[in-house]
């Protein structure tokens, strides 16, 4: 049996985290902002932050985990949901517990540069754009297998403002003009980047399985190094690249 198939033979329960952490890492807005005690500063930077102070936590977590259980079932498997514990319990084959066990989200400026070469020169311009990288910690056990361990996952993404420049040499004084236009995030933005985000991780969640099947059933010799994602609309597999969880030891 191929793992696509084994896919819609397996249940997932999905556990979620009981809350958003969130950071303002601009750090530097404490300069304007006065005297801070040290045990205040996150909370100040908080209310000092663009985005994140007027994010709803369970908005963007249920876009979140809408996207991620949703896409779940693109891929055949059975999702049960935390009010579905006792029937998950009772499934004595093919069962697999995820927890999504936390959610980060950093407000920060990351620093681009846009630059180009003409006549042997290089030209730039930095642009200090506005930022908020979203980190999640996955825990996913395989249940009714003793000899089964705990793979804990990790996946981060930034959301940033979106710079579109461009140069333009002027032939007669022989200056370099720089112009730009600046599509700002927002936090409508980043519940739909919530969703869009659940989504890419039920096929990283995905391909982490069927990678851990072709370990555990392939003989040493027959099992490359390959790490393999699979598209369940295309029907096709294809090579991961860097388009997968990152593996955190225990």
């Amino acid at each position: 049996m191929s793992y696509t198939q084994k896919a819609k033979a397996t249940k997932i329960m999905v556990l979620q985290p009981d809350k958003l952490f969130k950071i303002n890492q601009k750090v530097y807005l404490l300069d304007s902002l006065g005297p801070v005690e040290e045990e205040r500063k996150a909370e100040v930077l908080l209310n000092n932050s663009l985005y994140l102070k007027h994010l709803n936590d369970s908005l963007f977590m249920a876009n979140y985990l809408l996207g991620y259980t949703k896409e779940l079932t693109k891929f055949g498997f059975q999702v049960f949901t935390e009010n579905q514990m006792q029937a998950f319990m009772n499934i004595d084959t093919n069962a697999v517990q995820i927890t999504v066990a936390q959610i980060e989200l950093e407000e920060t400026i990351y620093t681009f540069r846009d630059e180009t070469q003409l006549f042997g020169q290089t030209y730039y311009h930095d642009h200090n754009l506005n930022a908020v990288y979203v980190n999640s910690w996955f825990e996913i056990m395989p249940i009714n297998d003793i000899h089964a361990k705990p793979l804990i996952q990790f996946a981060t993404d930034m959301l940033v403002d979106e710079v579109v420049g461009a140069f333009d040499y002027d032939q007669f004084s022989g200056q370099m003009r720089y112009m730009f236009n600046t599509d700002t995030i927002s936090t409508a933005m980043l519940y739909e980047f919530a969703y869009d985000l659940g989504r890419v991780y039920a096929g990283y969640t995905f391909d982490l399985l069927l990678n851990s099947e072709l370990d555990k059933n392939l003989p040493q010799d027959k099992r490359s190094e390959r790490y393999w994602r699979y598209d369940p609309y295309s029907k096709t597999f294809f090579l991961a690249g860097e388009d997968r969880f990152i593996t955190l030891d225990e």
